[in-house]
């Protein structure tokens, strides 16, 4: 543990227990030594368990990175702050709500030696992997027809907290802003496309909410490619989505509960299995590859340029859904 990269976690909500601490724990590459949230009692119980000091501030910490896992309206402030104390940085995504404040940070890690990545952990899953190896073999063809669907976040009136911080996200911006986040950033790594234009509708189904919870869009790229992607948030319950990579020569079809990948062609067929809960995957995937380009310095796959490029695709699904009109790239 002589060479472990020292973290600092900063929020400790949903997504930092149910994946980022878990991951840091497994790993041997590195060593937690801090955590803060504005939260005590959120704080307080994630330094008890793992055994860590409670920080107030940022600055306090001894550290070599941190994991931003606040609320997206905040992250963007946190990563320049950690950048500026010359901290690493793995920011979940998506890496802001509004493109100014993305670009800034983008623009900021450009003009420094900071590594900073974009929490798009779901690219890291060895079964999106098979899928980009299959197309990368021309076993797929070209154009391809991408079918992306997330279900998530089912409803349920008597957990008031889950419903709280649901309407919080909501409240900054339509679901696809935040789970579309992944679905923009598999497209730009399985097609390596520039998205050209955009369709969209979308649906407040329940009048509580504070934006719309059901939107889906049709993207077309320069390559193309074109994709139908679906995001539901807050439906009672979450019907499983689709990931279908459909080509002339072959189909890619992404089982996540099943935990397969299959590529079907006319004559033959391939599966790739995965072994251990897809989370559990992905976020180590995701923690390794951090620790790797923190260690030799080289800018990681799922860069702040990259989180911007996901987040534009987002703003632009939703201004297409609200104005009723394509969304065209130039």
């Amino acid at each position: 543990m002589a060479d472990a990269v020292r973290v600092v976690l900063a929020g400790c909500g949903d997504i930092a227990t149910t994946g980022h601490l878990p991951a840091l724990e497994r790993s041997a590459d590195v060593v937690l030594v801090g955590v803060l949230d504005n939260s005590a009692e959120r704080r307080g119980v994630a330094a008890r368990r793992y055994g860590v000091p409670e920080l107030e501030r940022l600055d306090d910490a001894d550290a070599d990175a941190v994991i931003v896992a606040t609320p997206p309206e905040v992250s963007p402030h946190l990563t320049a702050h950690a950048v500026g104390l010359g901290l690493d940085v793995l920011c979940e995504k998506p890496m802001a709500v509004d493109l100014p404040s993305a670009e800034r940070v983008r623009d900021l890690v450009a003009g420094s030696d900071r590594i900073v990545q974009i929490g798009f952990k779901n690219r890291f899953s060895p079964l999106v992997r098979a899928v980009r190896r299959w197309r990368d073999e021309g076993r797929i063809g070209g154009p391809v027809a991408f079918t992306l669907g997330g279900f998530d976040e089912a409803y349920d009136p008597s957990d008031t907290v889950h419903t709280g911080r649901i309407g919080h996200f909501l409240a900054h911006g339509p679901s696809f802003v935040h789970e579309g986040a992944h679905f923009a950033d598999h497209l730009a790594y399985l097609s390596g496309a520039t998205p050209v234009s955009v369709q969209a509708i979308g649906v407040r189904s329940r009048d509580s909410l504070p934006s719309e919870n059901f939107v889906s869009a049709l993207v077309g790229y320069d390559n193309g490619d074109v994709a139908r992607l679906e995001i539901g948030w807050q439906f009672p319950l979450s019907p499983v989505g689709e990931f279908r990579a459909l080509g002339p020569d072959g189909i890619a079809v992404v089982d996540r509960p099943g935990l397969t990948a299959t590529l079907f062609t006319r004559d033959s067929s391939e599966q790739v299995t995965l072994d251990r809960p897809w989370n559990d995957a992905c976020f180590d995937a995701q923690l390794g590859h951090f620790v790797d380009c923190v260690r030799n310095r080289v800018t990681p796959e799922t860069s702040a340029p990259a989180g911007v490029e996901s987040l534009r695709l987002g703003l632009a699904v939703v201004t297409a859904m609200r104005t009723g009109e394509a969304v065209t790239w130039d």
